[in-house]
């Protein structure tokens, strides 16, 4: 892969490439969490909805509602006010979805992403943010291929245990 994002907890990343996958370009989110994984998984709790519903809910949506993407306290109080008017749970997921992209693929830009990008952290095998990215993207004129792996969930505590053994090695050899 030439591009990686990085969909986290409390943070996005972006990351540009090498051929030998060193990092050429990085930009992070400096951003309320509003477009993160613990934000989605809080809105899910919110609708009575599994993390696991989440994607599968996302594409049957059919008219999605946009949440605000520059705060989490904004954002939650819009799926509030769009559950009173009684906006369908895929909508409203949908429309999640879509802000998180939006915000990805401005870090994308920023750093001039090339093809085939791969997805890791908790949103990466989320299918329906997999395809609220690649919509954004081509509205963007980026056709991108979208990579993720079952695993790229934990691409984060791979590279940590990997940093730390070689840490590790390191110390002891000294």
């Amino acid at each position: 892969t030439r591009s990686v994002v990085d969909v986290g907890a409390l943070h996005a990343r972006a990351i540009r490439m090498d051929e030998r996958s060193r990092v050429l370009q990085y930009k992070m989110t400096g951003q309320c969490a509003s477009g993160s994984g613990q934000f989605l998984e809080n809105i899910a709790r919110y609708l009575g909805v599994s993390i696991e519903e989440i994607g599968p809910l996302s594409l049957e949506s059919e008219n999605p509602e946009i949440v605000s993407s520059i705060c989490a306290v904004l954002a939650e109080t819009d799926v509030i006010n769009m559950v009173s008017r009684g906006v369908s749970t895929p909508d409203i997921l949908k429309g999640i979805h879509q802000s998180i992209a939006n915000r990805l693929v401005q870090l994308l830009r920023a750093i001039d992403a090339p093809s085939p990008l791969t997805l890791t952290g908790g949103l990466a095998n989320d299918a329906g943010f997999q395809e609220a990215l690649r919509e954004r993207l081509a509205g963007d004129g980026r056709e991108m291929e979208i990579k993720a792996h079952p695993d790229s969930v934990h691409a984060g505590a791979i590279g940590a245990a990997l940093w730390a053994g070689y840490r590790h090695l390191k110390l002891a050899a000294a």
